[in-house]
């Protein structure tokens, strides 16, 4: 455009904020902010989706050697503060970051740790990476149904907790609440109905 013209649209809606409002309203029950190098950081991330978000939980991944154990929890305890708990930590599966979370949590629960305005909040939930009950599951561009049996074909595996990798179109977030937790729903109903 000339120089003389201004471009008065608003600008393009953050992806990260119209994927976390599209998880919120869908039902699912957290969104993870992953640490990209070349991104935003993960824990301001996720204070600003927090904000965005009323019911699914946000979890930033946190890493080791980025920041203290005991600033990680006085930052993660204001934002359960403020988000009424719905705050939480996804971390790596290995020494490094089992060690960082329990130091964490020691600071947390230790009387001469977090000030008393934070401390009576609870300790994030921590998700693990890689767990052996949980599973990550690419679904970008694929249908309600064919996500609906990738979920089925893992929980034969006791695979419990699941997590998208959806890309950025919210619409996919969208149909997953309205096609494939409800299939899911009414599968175990009848999975409970068989059992004793």
């Amino acid at each position: 455009m000339p120089e003389f013209l201004t471009d008065i649209r608003p600008p393009a809606a953050d992806p990260y904020v119209a994927l976390a409002k599209a998880a919120d309203l869908a039902g699912l029950s957290g969104v993870v902010v992953p640490n990209d190098p070349d991104g935003p950081e993960p824990l301001v991330t996720a204070a600003g989706l927090v904000r965005v978000t009323r019911h699914a939980t946000v979890f930033a991944e946190v890493r080791p050697g980025i920041a203290t154990p005991q600033y990680t929890a006085k930052f993660s305890a204001t934002l359960q503060r403020f988000s009424g708990g719905r705050f939480g930590w996804y971390v790596g599966d290995d020494a490094d970051s089992t060690a960082f979370v329990e130091t964490a949590r020691e600071f947390w629960d230790n009387a001469d740790g977090l000030p008393d305005v934070l401390s009576e909040h609870a300790f994030p939930q921590v998700a693990v990476a890689k767990a052996a009950h949980s599973a990550r599951l690419e679904v970008q561009g694929l249908a309600p149904a064919a996500v609906a049996e990738l979920i089925d074909e893992h929980a034969g595996f006791g695979v419990t907790e699941f997590y998208f990798g959806v890309g950025h179109d919210p619409g996919e977030i969208y149909r997953i609440g309205e096609y494939v937790l409800p299939q899911l729903s009414q599968q175990k109903e009848r999975e409970t109905a068989h059992v004793g």
